[in-house]
């Protein structure tokens, strides 16, 4: 007999996950504004995949994967998040993207070379996409503009 206490907390989460993917979903704005990704795009994809998470997550009659392994990438993950949201306005998103990116390859056990060459894709996708072909601004941060003198 499974005790009720586990099992309440795992239904808990995925009531918690499934109302949070529904939220975002249904207060989202707009997602779409003269044909182009608008500020709504971001929320609706987050609330999908907080759905997803809703029915992925394990229920009472399965066993959730707790290998002591999982959890340096799971910390190196949450350390990467804040230190990208740290560092996001002083240093601007091109080196906050690099840093983050990097500490969170590296936490998940990749090579030195695939921890510098993503996060690099990354920023030349991002320089691309948002600065070049959408025109919009990314923050550049206070030391980038006290460096270029602007």
């Amino acid at each position: 007999m499974t005790p009720l206490h586990p099992i309440f907390h795992r239904h808990a989460l995925r009531a918690v996950l499934a109302l949070a993917g529904a939220c975002a979903l249904l207060f989202s704005p707009p997602a779409l504004s003269d044909g182009m990704p608008g500020p709504g795009l971001w929320a609706r994809l987050t609330g999908a995949g907080l759905l997803l998470c809703a029915v992925l997550f394990p229920g009472p009659g399965q066993k959730p994967a707790h290998a002591p392994a999982a959890v340096r990438p799971c910390l190196g993950l949450v350390f990467s998040s804040l230190l990208w949201i740290m560092l996001l306005l002083p240093a601007g998103w091109m080196a906050a993207t690099l840093l983050s990116g990097f500490c969170a390859m590296k936490s998940a056990g990749c090579s030195l070379k695939e921890s510098l060459l993503i996060p690099a894709l990354l920023c030349l996708v991002l320089e691309a996409g948002m600065v070049h072909l959408l025109q919009w601004p990314m923050p550049e941060g206070f030391l980038w503009t006290m460096l270029s003198g602007a």
